[in-house]
């Protein structure tokens, strides 16, 4: 929070316990617009009740355009980006990727796609079937380095792009994973059995 208040970014909501929120921080956020939202439940961590909160801001959002458009089409899916969402204390670390696995399934959260991102990196989930994903690599775009992870259980996958593809290849923890492989084409494919997490490294040859 207090790196936000350096930089004087000015989010829509604030949501969270607010256990440790510096109240000069609070009332400096509240007078530039942001509505502060507190929830006591200590059995859900920050970034969920973050997730709950742009759930309910997007189904008021929705409301309101169906209200004025009646025959509006459906509305498309909603994804989240999270900034720095893979950086900090280890546990908090795998929490996120917690959130990464079961938002597809908690209706309580959005229900579009998850994306958690650092200066190094972007990671996503990969749902079952066949998963295809641009990965232009250059400046300011992708790197070439790529992970394919079996968090929630074992996989078995095949892939087409990379240059170690495999196929039918069985991926678990404990055993054998697919880390540190290189992109090799502009549209990779990767085909599974079941969810894993998809990490991609960000080009930061422009930082230097």
């Amino acid at each position: 929070m207090s790196k936000l208040f350096c930089q004087s970014i000015i989010p829509d909501f604030i949501c969270g316990d607010l256990d440790s929120i510096n109240p000069e921080v609070r009332d400096y956020y509240e007078k530039k617009g942001s509505k502060v939202i507190r929830d006591p439940d200590q059995y859900s961590s920050d970034l969920t009740k973050s997730l709950k909160c742009v759930k309910t801001h997007v189904e008021s959002l929705e409301l309101q355009s169906n209200t004025n458009q009646p025959n509006k089409s459906p509305t498309p899916l909603t994804h989240t980006v999270i900034i720095g969402g893979i950086g900090g204390r280890f546990d908090q670390g795998f929490s996120q990727l917690h959130h990464l696995y079961k938002a597809s399934t908690e209706t309580l959260l959005p229900n579009g796609q998850l994306f958690l991102i650092n200066p190094q990196s972007i990671c996503f989930l990969l749902e079952k079937g066949m998963n295809k994903i641009n990965t232009p690599v250059g400046p300011g775009l992708f790197a070439e380095n790529v992970g394919i992870i079996p968090i929630g259980r074992p996989a078995v996958i095949t892939t087409s792009g990379l240059e170690w593809d495999v196929t039918d290849w069985y991926t678990e923890f404990g055993g054998q994973m697919s880390t540190s492989n290189h992109i090799k084409s502009d549209t990779i494919e990767i085909e599974t059995s079941e969810r894993v997490l998809f990490t991609i490294e960000l080009d930061s040859s422009q930082d230097a």
